[in-house]
């Protein structure tokens, strides 16, 4: 993987500390937590890997991928959303997310699922096309 440095983008503390073990299972170094999306600090630390826990911040979601995409053109992001309709997962990978999971999906998952849209550029969670993730 290169430089192994990762962010995680939460202001909530039980989600920031799972998806930080999370991200240390996937290979990834000690991760920098925020608590606000902090452009700027981002682009000062150069994660190669950011997850942005949708559930649990107050900006406009979309926006936000496409501001960090815009400074951290390198950096694969990843979004973890309980909203698991379809054209969600769609919008945000149109925005410049490189990965979307579902915030319930198991830790495994969630490991391959980071893994895979690091390597490849691309990954969606299964959880977004069952029948309970339609439009």
């Amino acid at each position: 993987m290169g430089h192994n440095k990762s962010a995680i983008l939460s202001s909530d503390k039980s989600a920031a500390s799972f998806l930080s073990e999370v991200l240390v299972r996937a290979g990834y170094d000690h991760p920098q937590h925020s608590h606000t999306l902090g452009v700027a600090k981002l682009s000062t630390y150069e994660p190669c890997l950011l997850v942005i826990d949708f559930d649990h911040i107050r900006s406009d979601k979309l926006e936000s991928i496409r501001q960090i995409r815009f400074v951290l053109p390198d950096c694969a992001i990843a979004v973890v959303s309980s909203d698991l309709k379809r054209n969600w997962a769609k919008q945000c990978h149109m925005a410049g997310a490189n990965g979307v999971l579902s915030s319930s999906s198991t830790m495994m998952t969630l490991v391959s699922g980071l893994r895979c849209a690091a390597q490849t550029g691309c990954y969606t969670d299964p959880a977004f096309a069952s029948p309970r993730g339609q439009n």
